[in-house]
């Protein structure tokens, strides 16, 4: 015994208005058809739900229970159809991306708002952590997607290319370097610089592309953040390397010269669980960050005003 959804809510309507002619108008059936799909609940049913006159239409004391039951089945229903299609249409619904610290700062804001303009009913979560953790919440299920310079050789996810950054020699606006328009590495024997630990995969990344430039004056200073470095570089303590997209406004105290022989670059892209279905809203914010990688290109260089 399955009634369909039809006969279902004709028998609503009716109940609700205790009018054929006026449930049919509402449903845009003919008051024969209406009609039959009463009598085809009923007879499924084995009990008689309405009494009807030429005058009136009343509900019997089980149609009375029954309408209960099915117009809030219906009520349900009704609101998981149109929530659906909110979130379908991204009029609802929520995205969880996951960033490495160095994007949220500066190529991260911009996509927000932009995204947040056509669809401010959408809940954009962002979970900031380091590349190894960022990748982990990827392939966990936490984050939908996310910005990364890793995972380009892991089999579980998939690793589409935004742009490519360089790192940067950060100084302090006043610093004899601030305004060349670039410096060797061979040039920092004469000046104190920091660099993120060993720890980072940042880190990684510089020593493996210096393992063939010989031998390189130490660092004076190591933190585990890169934001915790920028804040040495403005306080004058040393001078620091950081991927660019990391430096900090037009207005900030620190600038950034580009680091020659070799030059150092990574590559930031959206990392996602391999054979994932996203959801809309996160489908659409995904595809927003790939417009943004591709007008970007390579991250302009950051000045002091």
């Amino acid at each position: 015994m399955k009634p369909s959804l039809a006969d279902l809510r004709a028998f609503v309507t009716v109940g609700q208005l205790r009018s054929f002619a006026g449930a049919a108008k509402a449903l845009h059936l003919s008051q024969p058809a209406l009609s039959r799909r009463i009598a085809n609940l009923e007879d499924q049913l084995g009990v008689r739900l309405l009494d009807r006159t030429t005058r009136s239409v009343e509900l019997t004391a089980l149609g009375e229970r029954f309408l209960g039951q099915v117009r809030t089945a219906i009520d349900d229903l009704d609101r998981s159809v149109v929530s659906l299609h909110d979130v379908a249409h991204l009029e609802a619904g929520d995205v969880t991306v996951g960033c490495v610290f160095s994007a949220v700062h500066q190529f991260l804001p911009p996509v927000i708002r932009a995204f947040r303009e056509q669809h401010p009913r959408v809940l954009v979560r962002i979970i900031e952590e380091g590349a190894d953790e960022v990748l982990a919440v990827v392939k966990s299920g936490e984050a939908d997607f996310a910005l990364n310079y890793t995972g380009m050789q892991d089999p579980e996810v998939e690793f589409t290319a935004l742009m490519k950054e360089s790192f940067v020699l950060a100084c302090p606006a006043a610093h004899p370097l601030a305004r060349r328009r670039s410096v060797r590495w061979e040039e920092l024997a004469d000046h104190p610089y920091a660099l993120v630990s060993q720890a980072s995969r940042n880190r990684v990344l510089i020593d493996q592309a210096l393992a063939e430039a010989g031998t390189l004056p130490r660092p004076v200073l190591e933190v585990q953040h890169v934001s915790t470095l920028i804040d040495l570089v403005e306080h004058g303590l040393a001078v620091g390397i950081v991927p660019q997209l990391t430096l900090p406004g037009d207005a900030s105290a620190v600038v950034g010269v580009p680091l020659e022989e070799p030059a150092i670059t990574r590559t930031i892209g959206l990392i996602r669980r391999r054979g994932r279905t996203l959801s809309p809203a996160a489908e659409g914010f995904a595809r927003a960050l790939t417009q943004a990688g591709k007008a970007s290109g390579k991250a302009p260089r950051r000045k002091a005003v």
